[in-house]
């Protein structure tokens, strides 16, 4: 009876949390918009304005654990991001020129957040950032930057079936470091994306 009674309580309390607890599974892909911005100059002569944004993308794989109302949902995305610097022509010039910086990059979110309404979804979290590839104009300059680093991404979504859609903003810095010349890198990116669960909904 003792058995009996251990086995009814496991499956009652399994299939509460079987309700409770919702795992999803699934894949995602988008645009953004990003922007650039030099800070903390040294041992440089240049000078750097921010410039015009750029468009990148992204795509990868996300999971989601909700419980309760609230969620938990680490990603895996490969992204491009980057923006356009004005600095001086060099030469004894007096005009500039644009030169545009472009990262390739492994990004993994852990977010946290809330679900409502039913569909709606906030949240927000760390992101670590893993440098794949940079090109400053024609230079690739990865090299000279960190090889990953830490930023945030806050933001909100719907979920209707088995399709999401996403909107975020992200910030990460970046420090860029050649000999005695070394600056930091400001990026910013909002992103849009479309995703679709193969497991849950």
């Amino acid at each position: 009876m003792k058995k009996l009674g251990l086995l009814l309580v496991l499956l009652l309390t399994g299939g509460m949390a079987a309700q409770a607890q919702l795992f999803t599974l699934g894949l995602k892909g988008g645009v953004s918009s990003s922007s650039v911005n030099v800070k903390n100059p040294k041992g440089t002569a240049m000078a750097f304005k921010e410039g015009d944004n750029i468009t990148g993308f992204h795509a990868g794989a996300f999971a989601r654990v909700s419980v309760a109302g609230f969620m938990v949902q680490p990603e895996a995305v490969f992204s491009t991001s980057g923006g356009k610097l004005e600095m001086p022509s060099g030469s004894g010039s007096a005009g500039t020129q644009v030169r545009e910086v472009g990262f390739s990059h492994l990004d993994v979110p852990i977010l946290l957040g809330y679900n409502f309404l039913s569909i709606a979804r906030v949240y927000a979290g760390p992101v670590a950032s893993i440098l794949i590839n940079s090109e400053f104009g024609e230079e690739k300059v990865s090299k000279y930057l960190d090889s990953a680093d830490w930023g945030f991404q806050v933001g909100a979504g719907v979920d209707i079936s088995r399709i999401t859609l996403d909107a975020r903003y992200e910030r990460l810095t970046r420090t860029f470091s050649d000999g005695g010349n070394s600056f930091d890198m400001a990026g910013q990116q909002v992103m849009v994306s479309l995703g679709y669960k193969f497991i849950g909904k």
